[in-house]
């Protein structure tokens, strides 16, 4: 089962959310958080294996909560969010957001999304992919990188994980196993000197080894 940290100050969202994870046998709803500043007493009291959490909250906002999750090398984080705050939403990828779904988006879309990111993919919804991205790099200072210092494969995983794949379907593309997929992308982050997979997606897209800014589901 995966654990799943609810963290949303309005109550509706959270039993909305509840009701929905429990029609899922594989995900499981351990606590539920009414504000940002609860999450890392919850961490290290119920152990989740990923945090959804709100964008927006009275007390401490997402980013900020996530930041702080990001410190203590906490469970990865899937932020909930609407279309109307691009930077801010740049600013959760900057703190280290594992993803990104709309509170609207489709119920089999959002199990996809947790049960994604609890796997230790990325997950960056379509309808706004392009515009937190384009927010993300207006914000963070430009590298220069030898692509060259890249093996072919890992340069296949990279294209493929830019273009939103998780794991098993980039395995599946290049017709290697996933615990491959995982060394090649683990030895990429580290020539690129690359933080996450989300980091890793915004490269891709940056050098020019994505045709567009969608998921690619």
């Amino acid at each position: 089962m995966i654990r799943v940290l609810l963290v949303d100050d309005q109550q509706v969202i959270r039993e909305g959310l509840r009701s929905l994870i429990a029609t899922d046998r594989a995900l499981t709803v351990v606590a539920e958080c009414t504000d940002g500043d609860e999450v890392l007493d919850h961490i290290a009291r119920v152990r989740p294996d990923v945090i959804v959490m709100d964008i927006r909250m009275r007390r401490v906002d997402g980013v900020t909560a996530t930041a702080a999750v990001r410190q203590v090398n906490g469970p990865p984080v899937l932020v909930l969010t609407t279309f109307d705050d691009d930077q801010t939403l740049a600013a959760a990828l900057r703190a280290g957001a594992a993803g990104f779904v709309v509170k609207s988006a489709p119920g089999e879309d959002i199990l996809r999304a947790i049960a994604t990111v609890a796997d230790g993919d990325a997950w960056i919804d379509p309808s706004v992919a392009g515009r937190i991205l384009a927010a993300y790099r207006d914000h963070t200072p430009p590298t220069t990188v030898d692509l060259s210092a890249l093996t072919e494969r890992e340069l296949e995983v990279l294209r493929a994980v830019g273009r939103g794949l998780n794991n098993r379907e980039v395995a599946a593309e290049l017709f290697i196993s996933e615990a491959t997929v995982k060394t090649h992308l683990g030895r990429t982050l580290t020539k690129l000197h690359l933080r996450d997979r989300s980091a890793a997606i915004v490269f891709a897209h940056d050098h020019g080894l994505v045709g567009g800014t969608g998921q690619g589901r």
